[in-house]
């Protein structure tokens, strides 16, 4: 592995390759346990970076799905991959997610612009995720991120 880091930093590179990331190719796909208890998959088109350790995007139903399940569950993982990206092509990205409504203006006007449309009267609510952890590879090789504790 070609780097380890004692910290989180979704910054540079990383936050190239993930802001904006739906509009190069494949979407970001995140991974929770849903209310049923199952293991669901989704894509997020509206994924960005909201601070060196944080990642937002936006949840078009307030009430079920993801939202209702990170609040009884908030464990969730990312993966990523794609060839024509900026910076690293493939990020494994693992943190803890909540419902953060106070953040629904900031995440609702910094996603991108066909996510958006897909809620144009705002009903969804912003979701933040603590990231605990990050692998990636890029052409410099492999790297990880852990949170200290």
């Amino acid at each position: 592995m070609v780097g380890r880091m004692a910290d989180i930093f979704l910054n540079g590179e990383i936050a190239e390759a993930v802001n904006g990331a739906v509009l190069r190719g494949p979407a970001f796909v995140l991974g929770y346990v849903s209310a049923d208890a199952t293991p669901s998959l989704s894509f997020r088109g509206s994924l960005l970076v909201y601070s060196d350790d944080q990642l937002a995007l936006w949840a078009r139903n307030p009430v079920d799905g993801l939202a209702r399940s990170v609040a009884e569950r908030p464990p969730v993982s990312l993966v990523y991959y794609s060839r024509d990206t900026p910076g690293p092509f493939y990020l494994s990205i693992k943190g803890r997610a909540r419902v953060a409504p106070e953040l629904n203006d900031f995440v609702y006007e910094h996603m991108v612009e066909v996510e958006r449309t897909q809620d144009p009267e705002r009903h969804g609510v912003a979701i933040v995720i603590d990231v605990d952890d990050v692998v990636g590879a890029s052409t410099q090789g492999m790297f990880l991120q852990e949170r200290t504790p």
